[in-house]
């Protein structure tokens, strides 16, 4: 696939939106306080140009998580898709740069249609 860039998720050509929608999760990543990368798996949706991944509930989790903490400090994040097959010719990626910001805990109806399990889960902040 050929590289190139754009501003906006609207702007992708539709090889890169496609490997987008096709996606069933995305890697985050973030600063972290000592400037190292942090990297996480995500489930994410989309809404308009925005990118939207939703902290889900940890049982055992007493403290906001890092990458949340990581985006109030240092808005800067990049997002990856990417698309594996044993056929190499099919392989693909598609990198997000931006600025995140962090949403307070609410209902986010294209989270709960790409990923039934979100009904049944309590759900913490939005990062965007």
């Amino acid at each position: 696939m050929p590289g190139g860039s754009c501003t906006q998720l609207h702007e992708l050509p539709w090889s890169a939106a496609r490997i987008i929608d096709e996606s069933r999760r995305a890697t985050l990543s973030t600063v972290a306080p000592d400037g190292s990368i942090s990297v996480v798996p995500v489930c994410f949706a989309i809404e308009g140009d925005r990118v939207l991944t939703q902290v889900d509930d940890k049982p055992k989790q007493d403290h906001e998580l890092a990458r949340v903490r990581n985006v109030r400090r240092e808005p800067r994040a990049t997002l990856l898709f990417d698309r594996w097959d044993e056929d190499w010719t099919r392989l693909g990626w598609v990198m997000v740069k931006g600025v995140a910001s962090v949403e307070s805990a609410r209902l986010v109806p294209a989270l709960l249609d790409r990923y039934p399990q979100y009904e049944r889960q309590p759900s913490g902040p939005v990062i965007v």
